[in-house]
């Protein structure tokens, strides 16, 4: 073996996945995004309170040493390791990438590298309590395969870029390319609460939203206008709808309501979700959603359904053991469905790094065929500046 290949295979176990909104984190006493992130309903680059909180109460503090304190900690999360020394500006470096392995020491066994993420992203941030903001992001992503019509099959792209004010505490208008509010933002991007509805990691959308937020309750409605970098027949245009209470101060309980749709299709879309804290960083997660998609050339009609449910423990600091249980039903008018479930480890050996496992097994069940499980392991690396 190599050198280089040795140092691949060892970069490969030592670097992690995904920065940005966990929503587990309710665990830790967190019901709202915005706490932590720029983006109200979370997702994209954390502000200085989050990267604090990323380095002082997520990562685990085993390779600091002993004479760091929590306060030395939280002071070298900033991006050149220190506290920055001007109040306006931030800017944030994200990679993320994965080794697939589908089908493991079976006869059509696949591994793939996968560059999911590379990207820069420079906020413009004024006021008390960064009142004002401007958000943008530019990188390489992977192309979908296969590439989706109209698509100008890019390595770059940007995937958030967007104005912020908060006129109060409680109300703030946000205008640009965003996530779309809906459901619970898990970070698993084949997540079939994210696919079902599309709701995949290219499936922002330029528009306007407006955020409430209370300490009872938290209300997302979002204008969407599509993305604009796609050509305008292909533009999903609409709206969407997140509302959460807060129920015993720790837990959220919510629903959403999504429809859009261009010149081919309509997609109505409505869940039902909760996020319960389970204290000491541990949480539960669960969502039921109904997805009506409309193909309009021939007038076809197709209602499908899915669930998701995920527990998080955090044994000690920095480690985090999970398991996902999902269900996707594509066309309820037939009877076939998939269930796909599996553990995993997620784990902050410091501030900036995170590695992450996933097994999964999906089990496809058709009354009119036999199929054979599929097996999929993910070793997911993130890094971060």
């Amino acid at each position: 073996m190599n050198t280089i290949k040795f140092f691949l295979i060892i970069l490969n176990l030592l670097l992690p996945l995904k920065g940005f909104t966990y929503a587990n984190f309710i665990g830790h006493g967190y019901t709202s995004c915005l706490n932590c992130h720029f983006n109200p309903l979370g997702n994209g680059p954390l502000n200085d309170y989050g990267r604090a909180v990323a380095a002082t109460a997520i990562s685990s503090d085993a390779f600091y040493p002993k004479s760091w304190n929590e306060e030395k900690i939280a002071y070298t999360s900033g991006f050149l390791f220190r506290k920055p020394k001007q109040e306006w500006l931030r800017t944030q470096i994200n990679y993320r990438g994965f080794r697939l392995v589908s089908n493991p020491n079976g006869e059509n066994e696949q591994v793939r590298w996968i560059n999911m993420q590379f990207d820069a992203r420079l906020i413009l941030k004024f006021g008390e309590n960064d009142k004002f903001i401007m958000v943008g992001s530019y990188g390489r992503s992977p192309l979908p395969d296969p590439p989706p019509p109209g698509d100008d099959q890019s390595l770059w792209r940007s995937r958030e870029h967007y104005v912020g004010y908060r006129f109060t505490s409680a109300f703030g208008i946000y205008a640009g390319l965003m996530d779309q509010a809906y459901g619970i933002r898990v970070i698993e991007h084949n997540s079939f609460s994210r696919t079902l509805p599309e709701l995949t990691q290219n499936d922002q959308t330029h528009g306007v939203l407006l955020h409430y937020l209370t300490q009872s309750f938290e209300v997302g409605l979002h204008g969407h206008t599509g993305n604009l970098s796609q050509e305008k027949e292909l533009r999903m245009e609409g709206g969407s709808l997140t509302v959460e209470k807060t129920l015993f101060t720790t837990h959220r309980l919510g629903a959403s309501l999504k429809k859009t749709g261009n010149e081919f299709k309509d997609i109505l879309s409505y869940a039902l979700h909760g996020r319960f804290n389970l204290k000491e960083g541990s949480a539960l997660l669960g969502e039921i959603g109904q997805v009506k998609r409309t193909t309009l050339n021939n007038a076809d009609e197709k209602d499908g359904r899915y669930g998701l449910f995920q527990t998080y423990l955090r044994p000690w600091r920095g480690l985090y053991i999970f398991s996902n249980i999902e269900y996707v039903d594509d066309d309820l008018k037939d009877e076939n469905y998939s269930v796909r479930w599996g553990p995993g480890i997620q784990y902050f050996p410091i501030q900036r790094i995170e590695l992450r496992f996933d097994l999964y097994n999906q089990r496809s069940f058709n009354p009119g065929a036999s199929t054979s499980d599929q097996w999929t392991y993910l070793l997911q690396s993130h890094v971060w500046l």
